[in-house]
């Protein structure tokens, strides 16, 4: 009888998610001057997890910020093509969903449906 080669599989879920202080906290300026960030600021937010991953590290930094607290969002959008894409943005200074929306396809050079 041979023996079986055990396969190890590697799942999905198991990657490890990076996030440089600099990144944040480039990240933390943008949102100030602009209220908002994409993968045109950070190429890793094509990646779902990095960029949900990312927001939570954003909003943890803003808060340890005495007199900042911003309502700070992360949000995906469907475009034409099927491409889907992250933004993270100020509530406060966006204003709406639709907004935010509207700023990602112009970033990312995409319509919006």
């Amino acid at each position: 009888m041979m023996p079986v080669e055990k396969k190890t599989k590697i799942h999905e879920d198991s990657k490890k998610l990076v996030y440089q202080d600099s990144d944040v906290k480039k990240a933390m300026d943008l949102i100030r001057a602009n209220g908002y960030v994409t993968r045109t600021d950070f190429n890793q937010m094509d990646d779902e997890d990095w960029a949900e991953g990312f927001d939570k590290k954003i909003e943890a930094a803003f808060s340890k910020v005495e007199g900042e607290d911003p309502y700070i969002y992360f949000e995906q959008f469907d475009f034409k093509g099927g491409d889907i894409d992250s933004i993270i943005f100020n509530m406060d200074v966006v204003g709406t969903r639709d907004h935010a929306l509207e700023l990602l396809a112009a970033a990312i050079h995409q319509e919006a449906y």
